[in-house]
């Protein structure tokens, strides 16, 4: 072991030690403060985590917690952290002490492709909140850990604007956390169009005449649907010999995950699942 190495590990536990006592401390004012008050909906904290806990202590004092709500903290599926693991032992000690009905999971995305990690978030959202989960409500932190996951985290929360109750941002210089409603974005496409877009998705390729014949409806209408669908990058459609493929997009997948349909139906896939959630 190189000279000094027990002293710069002794002033990190003494640091890490702190944050522990601190989050203790505030789990009493807590407590304290949600006694008595439980509410109907169940909220859900969905946060990325690095090794620092002060932006979810601050938003959980901020917004309160009570038994039968979640903490979700989202980590990247490859690359170990010790320091990272510590900070979601301390999260769980925090809610346990609060009550033993929180529950507190951990989300693990896969950081090598930021576009699995955006639909793997967008998942989750949806399953937190109405109507999915009649009862949820969902308060999303974007601030820590690590950035492509708050990146994608940050991109998912846009994409559902309208299913999320608040945001947070916690910051670094004032130590305090500010709340916002996140914006809402207007695209939007009618049924019909997100009826074959699903149905793309559920036969992800085919083609145009057999999108036709599995949703009973005439080869121009399944061909000029397409074609808006195209000019939005939703789908590309591209002629191969005697028929026209039809290929789901990036986008197109997201368009699916802002419908109100529930899985399963107009032939929508269920939500995938390329990520483990642990408890």
């Amino acid at each position: 072991m190189r000279a000094g190495s027990d002293k710069t590990f002794g002033v990190f536990r003494s640091d890490f030690c702190k944050k522990v006592q601190f989050a203790r401390s505030i789990c009493v004012k807590v407590h304290i403060y949600r006694q008595g008050s439980i509410t109907q909906l169940m909220k859900t904290y969905l946060s990325p985590l690095g090794f620092d806990t002060s932006h979810i202590i601050s938003l959980i004092v901020r917004c309160g917690i009570e038994r039968g709500d979640r903490i979700c903290l989202i980590r990247p599926e490859f690359g170990k952290d010790a320091r990272a693991d510590r900070a979601i032992d301390a999260v769980r000690e925090m809610s346990q002490k609060i009550s033993g009905d929180i529950s507190v999971d951990v989300l693990r995305v896969d950081n090598r492709n930021i576009e699995t990690m955006i639909l793997a978030l967008l998942d989750e959202i949806r399953k937190s909140t109405p109507p999915f989960h009649p009862d949820g409500s969902l308060i999303v932190n974007l601030s820590g850990g690590p950035r492509e996951v708050l990146v994608a985290l940050t991109t998912a929360t846009l994409i559902l604007a309208p299913h999320i109750h608040q945001c947070a941002i916690f910051s670094d210089i004032e130590r305090e956390t500010a709340i916002y409603k996140p914006p809402r974005l207007p695209f939007s496409i009618d049924e019909r169009a997100l009826q074959i877009l699903a149905d793309v998705a559920a036969h992800n390729p085919t083609s145009i005449s057999e999108i036709a014949r599995r949703l009973q409806i005439s080869e121009s209408t399944a061909s000029r649907v397409c074609a808006k669908l195209a000019s939005k990058e939703l789908v590309h459609v591209q002629q191969q010999k005697q028929s026209r493929v039809v290929t789901l997009q990036f986008s197109g997948k997201i368009m699916l995950k802002t419908g109100e349909m529930p899985p399963g139906n107009s032939g929508e896939p269920r939500p995938s699942s390329p990520m483990s959630l642990q408890r």
